[in-house]
This record gives C-alpha cells, sequence and structure tokens, in this order.
C-alpha cells in the first residue's frame, strides 16, 4: 500500500516538473522548436483573438480568420477595397476593420460576415485618424482635426467623453498608428514617440518602456512588442519588463503574436507560423 502511494505521488511530481518546465521554457527563452511553411502570402497586419485565432489582412483588403494550426477559417473581401489602417480580432465575435481613407469602419461576425461598412460622421466625430472598438461596445476615435481622444456611441456616434492630447504629444510631431483596448485599459501606439496608456475613461496614466514602435501585442498581464530581434515584455501593473530574444530565422520579423506556445509572425514573404516543441 505504501509503494503504490509513494509511485502514485512520484507520477504526479513528474507531471507538475514537466508542466513547470514547459510553461518556463516560454517564459524565459523560445528554445528549440519547428518552423511551419509559409501559412499565407501577402499578408500586411495580424490580430490575436483570445482564442488563439490569427485575424490578418493583405494589401488588398481582404481579411482572414485562421485556426491556432494555420488552417484557413474563413475570408472576407469588401466590396470597395481600400487601406485598412486598423485590424481588431481579440473580439473574435465582432472582428473589426478601419478604414481611413474613407473613414469607415466595418464589424464582422465570426464567419467573416458583414452587413457592410459604416461611415463616420465628420460632423459628430471630426476627422478620424484612428477608430478602434471598446469592450462596452462603443468607439475610440482619435479625431485629428482637434487632436482628442474621444469615445462615441457606436449607435449614434455621439460624443461620451473627449480628452485633449496636446498636452501629452506634441501635435507637430506625431504619428500615431495603433490603438487597442486591453482589460479596461487603452493602449496608444505613437511611432514618433512612446506607447500611451489610458484608463477606460479616456484619462492619460503612463508611457509605456516601448519607442519607435508601431503596433502592440498582449499576453497575460503583459503587453509586448519587438525591438532589437527581441521581444519586450511589460507588465503596466508591476513595471517589470522582461526580453527574449528572437530565434535566428525569426529576426526581421515586423510583427510577432503570442499565443501559449506558439508564435504568429510577418516578414516580407507573408504570414508564418513558429511552434515550440
Amino acid at each position: 500500500m505504501i509503494f503504490r502511494l509513494n509511485s502514485y505521488f512520484l507520477k504526479k511530481v513528474r507531471i507538475l516538473l514537466l508542466i513547470i518546465f514547459y510553461c518556463s521554457g516560454f517564459e524565459n527563452s523560445f528554445g528549440q522548436a519547428d518552423l511551419d511553411s509559409l501559412v499565407k502570402e501577402g499578408v500586411n497586419q495580424i490580430s490575436l483573438t483570445r482564442q488563439g485565432q490569427i485575424l490578418a489582412s493583405d494589401a488588398k483588403s481582404n481579411i482572414f480568420l485562421f485556426d491556432s494550426t494555420g488552417k484557413l477559417l474563413y475570408q472576407f473581401s469588401p466590396r470597395r477595397p481600400g487601406k485598412i489602417h486598423l485590424l481588431e480580432g481579440w473580439n473574435s465575435l465582432r472582428p473589426f476593420a478601419f478604414y481611413r481613407d474613407f473613414q469607415e469602419f466595418v464589424i464582422l461576425d465570426r464567419f467573416l460576415l458583414a452587413d457592410g461598412p459604416n461611415a463616420l460622421d465628420p460632423e459628430k466625430t471630426g476627422y478620424a485618424r484612428l477608430v478602434a472598438p471598446s469592450l462596452d461596445g462603443n468607439l475610440w476615435i482619435l479625431d485629428e482635426s482637434n487632436f482628442n481622444l474621444k469615445k462615441v456611441d457606436i449607435r449614434n456616434q455621439q460624443t461620451l467623453f473627449s480628452s485633449p492630447l496636446d498636452l501629452i504629444l506634441n501635435p507637430k510631431n506625431y504619428d500615431i498608428c495603433f490603438m487597442q483596448e486591453y482589460q479596461n485599459q487603452l493602449y496608444i501606439v505613437d511611432k514618433q514617440g512612446y506607447t500611451l496608456l489610458f484608463d477606460q475613461m479616456g484619462n492619460f496614466r503612463k508611457k509605456l518602456p516601448f519607442q519607435k514602435i508601431d503596433w502592440i501585442g498582449f499576453y497575460k498581464e503583459e503587453a509586448y512588442s519587438l525591438q532589437n530581434d527581441s521581444i519586450q515584455f511589460f507588465n503596466p501593473y508591476s513595471l517589470k519588463t522582461r526580453k527574449i530574444p528572437l530565434p535566428e530565422k525569426m529576426k526581421g520579423a515586423i510583427r510577432v503574436m503570442v499565443f501559449q506556445n506558439q508564435l504568429f509572425w510577418l516578414n516580407e514573404r507573408g504570414l508564418r507560423k513558429y511552434k515550440m516543441k
């Protein structure tokens, strides 16, 4: 009886050690991994869903949804192609794309179907440099005409509240190119400066230690981005930072999305998948 209990205990210990080893492999380094074949050519933007699916778009503004293995699930082709300035897939039930040139956004369903584009009313929203969905079902809009950050009711486009940005950013030298709400906080990326963090009421909180980047991703409680051929992580709650160097074959990546033991990344040839052993 004692021998059986000891054997059972040792088996549990082995399983626990394997889990710890598996998890620490990502937390500290990438180690050995399999580099999968090219998943999709021509992709220029990617966004991660909560379930680890990848929402991607190409230069012709086609939108694709891949599962976590890289298999293509659905595709959306707009009636009027145009450059997508922001692609957001975190809410997999409501994928989102914003077209600045048209001042339009589209909300898709989980099959990448849509009723059509939604036009912004410039009399209410101003000129939108970027538009991103908020977790409460409304819109974040960066109004370039008066340099304000706005929360806008998606139904009637009325402004719920507005925050001036001229005290935080230099109105003459900025390039805001990405924003996303995550865990009730809004992250705004200025390619000419820092990544800025706002609360859900649009109040500025802090600058993050990411400089001159054009996107940001999220893993658990951390924000991350590519800098100098490394993925740099930052925890806005503990203020801790860490870096993981990219494997040699991934150097030169444009964007990287982290999901469990997989990395989806872009280079000049398109979308690829990197899976840890």
